[in-house]
């Protein structure tokens, strides 16, 4: 579609880890849906305000939170729709498919907040819309709360890419 990262996402992209840079600036150019990056980097004090407010399920564990490595490991992409921010689920699938083709080509594991218990590389023989319910449907069947968080793409835990 021949989207570019704005100056605001770019911005938003400082101290973020590397290889997530990487798939974010793919994932803009293969997109069929423009996205800004609305966060990277988040400070403690953030982290504590979104937890309190029940839009973050963690609270020292977030991999927005600088890691022991001197980055952030985790970024929020979300819709632009007629220019403006829209936390639209048909908009988040189409961004979550553009960062798994980019995970996939790049050969960077990507763990999206739609599907928390698999890569994005892992979801095969269905788009991410199908997962994200599948998982939705899986989640609820075994009485276990189903939170989704589609602007939300993250490099998972590993020595790779460590927490604190």
């Amino acid at each position: 579609m021949g989207f570019k990262l704005g100056k605001k996402s770019k911005n938003n992209l400082i101290g973020v880890h590397p290889d997530l840079v990487a798939i974010v600036e793919r994932a803009i150019e293969i997109t069929q849906q423009d996205f800004t990056v609305f966060e990277g980097v988040r400070s403690i004090t953030k982290q504590k305000a979104y937890y309190a407010k029940g839009t973050s399920t963690t609270l020292h564990g977030s991999r927005h939170l600088i890691g022991k490595d001197g980055y952030a490991h985790a970024v929020d992409l979300v819709p632009l729709i007629r220019g403006q921010l829209r936390w639209d689920w048909d908009g988040c699938y189409a961004i979550a498919e553009a960062v798994r083709q980019a995970s996939i080509e790049l050969k960077i594991p990507v763990r999206w907040g739609g599907v928390w218990d698999k890569l994005l590389s892992d979801i095969q023989g269905m788009t991410t819309k199908q997962a994200q319910q599948a998982y939705v449907d899986q989640r609820i069947r075994n009485g276990q709360r189903a939170f989704a968080d589609g602007p939300h793409f993250e490099l998972p835990l590993s020595p790779q890419y460590p927490q604190f």
